[in-house]
């Protein structure tokens, strides 16, 4: 009997593995195609070294990670379980003395490895990648002007000056329409205004240099009203880029960005200061909850794989499956957040509600697989994932 469970349990294990790569690869890839644009644009237009876009592209993966790792395990149940199903081999394993139960167990133990990893990404690898993130972009920002200053954007990182950017020039060491309030000095205020600049950064002294040519400055007293206005064709304006990143860093970090020790101390010390700490509790809530969804998505693949079926299936029934899911938990979680931010619900029910509804929905569909009474509208349920399917696969064709 021994030597039957651990034969099942490494062919199940077996079956689910590969799709479990499969889909992490695709729903990653998938998600992560606007920011590889955007990193290789940093690449095109901005001369970033292709060593800083690998680092940032590693810091940017744990987030996605958080996301993809439940997703691709319940693709993998369903694809999995599918196949066995479709081939008739779960019912030749009940058949054979194996009940739902027994099968829910080996894919069980792989749902607590996969949650365990969960929590990793949730709680220490994700804000750790954060804060990194911060800190690497601050560094090429040091180095590289065309991703400090952003075009068509008013750039107001740097103390006490905004700066406006009309165009810049790849690699990103020219600039067209420039526009700078220098507020620095507390007697008068400086409006510059220049047709093209020379944007250069000397890491010695860690300075931005600005050269405008054929331009304006309109000087006004805050004394006084009125302007003075002075022509120029050269003017070299420079920053200190120190202030820039120590102003950044100065920033309170957000609840994403803090590990669990700092979340559970800032919401103590708001809370003794009577003052509400619903963004922490929301973001450790999210955290501790999101690492359960492996094992209800466990529980729902297995359920929905068991249910007696009015047609065969295939993989593109498995993958509308999944989003179909998938979509409902979101949908369910965005409500929950909003609920929350307002303040309608706690933050702990708030963040635990789609495990909860999506659970009570899964315990039911296993208690349907066990006494193998069919849904109602199961049919109709199945004609309408078949033909998402269907249409999926076509997409996938074309």
């Amino acid at each position: 009997m021994v030597n039957r469970r651990t034969t099942l349990t490494c062919y199940l294990i077996s079956e689910i593995l590969p799709p479990f790569l499969f889909g992490l690869l695709t729903f990653t890839f998938i998600l992560l195609i606007a920011r590889i644009l955007k990193l290789v644009e940093l690449v095109v237009t901005r001369g970033v070294p292709l060593i800083q876009i690998g680092r940032l592209f590693a810091l940017i993966l744990p987030t996605f990670l958080e996301l993809t790792v439940p997703m691709a395990f319940l693709l993998a149940i369903l694809l999995g379980l599918g196949r066995l199903s479709s081939d008739q081999e779960l019912l030749a394993l009940k058949a054979s003395g194996f009940s739902p139960v027994q099968i829910l167990l080996p894919i069980g133990f792989v749902a607590l490895i996969v949650a365990l990893i969960t929590l990793l990404l949730t709680t220490l690898a994700r804000p750790a990648a954060q804060v990194a993130l911060k800190k690497e972009l601050y560094n090429i920002a040091k180095t590289r002007v065309g991703t400090a200053l952003k075009a068509k954007v008013f750039n107001d990182d740097f103390p006490n000056i905004l700066i406006y950017v009309e165009e810049i020039i790849p690699p990103g060491n020219v600039a067209q329409g420039i526009l700078i309030v220098d507020k620095r000095d507390r007697a008068r205020d400086n409006i510059i205004l220049g047709k093209v600049a020379l944007i250069n950064t000397e890491e010695v002294t860690h300075t931005l240099s600005l050269r405008l040519f054929d331009g304006s400055i309109y000087e006004r007293d805050r004394t006084r009203s009125g302007f003075s206005q002075t022509h120029f064709n050269i003017y070299d304006f420079k920053l200190d880029l120190d202030e820039f990143i120590g102003t950044a860093k100065k920033k309170d970090a957000a609840p994403k960005e803090m590990s669990v020790r700092r979340l559970i101390e800032t919401i103590q010390e708001k809370e003794k200061k009577g003052m509400p700490a619903i963004p922490e509790l929301m973001e450790f809530h999210q955290r501790i909850s999101f690492s359960f969804v492996p094992i209800v998505f466990c529980l729902l693949g297995v359920s929905l794989s068991l249910l007696p079926r009015t047609s065969r299936t295939n993989r593109s029934w498995g993958v509308a499956l999944c989003i179909v899911w998938f979509i409902l938990y979101y949908a369910l979680l965005s409500l929950g957040k909003a609920l929350g931010d307002k303040g309608a619900l706690s933050p702990i029910l708030a963040l635990w509600f789609p495990n909860i509804v999506v659970g009570l929905i899964s315990l039911h569909l296993f208690r349907k697989a066990l006494y193998e009474s069919p849904l109602l509208l199961q049919a109709r349920f199945e004609a309408a994932t078949l033909l998402l399917g269907r249409k999926l696969t076509q997409f996938r064709n074309q």
